[in-house]
C-alpha cells in the first residue's frame, strides 16, 4: 500500500478503571508505522481518572465518556457509531501493539473483498513467546477454543488462514460489513459477543481471517480477574442466545436437545460424586435459561433479521466448524 491507498482505520480502546494500562497501550499506538489512524477511547464511567489521564497526555485521542458502565458489547457499539474509518478495530486497553500491527492487519483485510473481520495473533504479556490466540475453533454447540493457546510460537502459527472467530481483544471489522449486520448484541454485556458477531459474519457470506504477521501482547485476566460465578453465568447465557439466534430452525431442532442433554450430563456427573459444584452449575444453567426466556422477544426479533440475510447454510458452517476443531486438535501436541 502506498500513502494514497492507505485507508482510514478507527481504533477503539474500551476502558473501565484501567488507567494503569493506558500509558503502555496508547504509547504503542502512537508509535505505529501506519499513518492514517483515528484513535478513540470509550470510557465506561471510570472512577480512577482514566479520562483525565488521556486528555492530559494524548491529544490525538477522541474521548467518548459514558455515564454508566455499559459493558464490553454496548460501549463498543456506541463508539462504533462515531468511528469514521473504512475499518473499525476494537482493542483491549490492557494490551500493547507491535509497530507493524495495524499495517499487517489492514494488508489482510485489503487482500479480498470477501473478508469482513480480521483478528491478530495475540501473545501473553508476561511471556512474549507464548501464544494466547492464533485462530479459533468452535463446535456446533457453541463451545469455542483459541488455537495455539499456551503454545510456544511455531512456524505453523505463521500462516494467515480462515478462522471461525476473531478474539474480541483485537478485532478488525470492515465498515461495509458493520453497516449491514451491526456490531455486537448489546444484551451480551461481556463474553462470547465476538463469537456471535463472527458467526453472523459467516452467515452473511463474509470471511473471518487470522492475520499471523499482525500481533499484540495482552495482559490476560488483568482487567476481568479470576472467573466469578457471574462471569460463568454471562458466558452460559450468551452461548445459549448465540445458538438460538444463529441456527436455521431445522438445525436448531437437531442441535438443541443435545445441547440440553450435555448440560444435564454435566450436572449428573457432579451429583454422582456428591460435589457441591452440582448446585452451582444447576443455578447457572437455570439462571441462563430463565434470562433467555425473559428476553425471548428480543431473541426472536434478532433471529428473524439474521435469518433474513443468510447466504450460507448451516451445512457449510458446521462443516467449517469441524475443520477448525480438527486443526485445533492436531496442534494441541506441538
Amino acid at each position: 500500500m502506498n500513502n494514497l491507498e492507505i485507508p482510514l482505520v478507527s481504533v477503539i480502546v474500551l476502558n473501565y478503571n484501567g488507567q494503569k494500562h493506558l500509558k503502555e497501550c496508547f504509547d504503542s499506538l502512537y508509535e505505529l508505522n501506519y499513518n492514517n489512524v483515528e484513535l478513540i477511547l470509550v470510557d465506561n464511567n471510570s472512577k480512577d481518572n482514566s479520562v483525565e489521564f488521556v486528555k492530559n497526555n494524548y491529544n490525538r485521542v477522541k474521548i467518548i465518556q459514558l455515564k454508566y458502565n455499559y459493558g464490553f458489547a454496548k460501549a463498543n457499539n456506541i463508539a462504533a457509531t462515531q468511528a469514521k474509518g473504512k475499518y473499525i478495530v476494537l482493542l483491549n486497553n490492557d494490551t500493547y501493539v507491535d509497530i507493524n500491527w495495524l499495517t499487517e492487519l489492514v494488508k489482510v483485510a485489503e487482500s479480498s473483498y470477501k473478508i469482513g473481520i480480521v483478528g491478530s495473533k495475540i501473545y501473553y504479556y508476561d511471556n512474549k513467546k507464548l501464544i494466547s490466540y492464533a485462530g479459533s475453533s468452535c463446535d456446533k454447540y457453541g463451545k469455542s477454543n483459541h488455537i495455539g493457546e499456551n503454545k510456544t510460537d511455531h512456524r505453523i502459527f505463521n500462516t494467515d488462514r480462515k478462522t471461525f472467530y476473531a478474539c474480541g481483544a483485537c478485532l478488525l471489522i470492515k465498515r461495509e460489513l458493520y453497516q449491514k449486520i451491526g456490531l455486537f448484541d448489546s444484551l451480551y454485556f461481556i463474553y462470547n459477543e465476538d463469537l456471535d458477531l463472527c458467526w453472523r459474519t459467516w452467515i452473511f457470506g463474509y470471511l473471518v481471517m487470522y492475520a499471523s504477521k499482525s500481533f499484540i501482547y495482552h495482559k490476560i485476566g488483568q482487567v476481568m480477574g479470576k472467573e466469578t460465578l457471574r462471569q460463568k453465568f454471562l458466558g452460559e447465557r450468551n452461548i445459549l442466545r448465540t445458538v438460538l439466534k444463529n441456527y436455521e430452525l431445522k438445525t436448531l431442532f437437531k442441535i438443541f436437545p443435545v445441547y440440553i442433554g450435555r448440560r444435564i450430563g454435566i450436572i449428573l456427573r457432579f451429583l454422582v460424586h456428591l460435589d457441591i459444584l452440582a448446585i452451582i452449575i444447576i443455578y447457572i444453567y437455570i439462571k441462563a435459561f430463565s434470562w433467555n426466556i425473559i428476553h425471548i422477544k428480543s431473541l426472536i426479533r434478532k433471529r428473524k433479521r439474521i435469518q433474513s440475510y443468510r447466504t450460507k447454510d448451516d451445512r457449510f458452517l458446521i462443516q467449517f466448524m469441524k475443520e477448525t476443531i480438527k486443526l485445533e486438535t492436531s496442534l494441541r501436541n506441538l
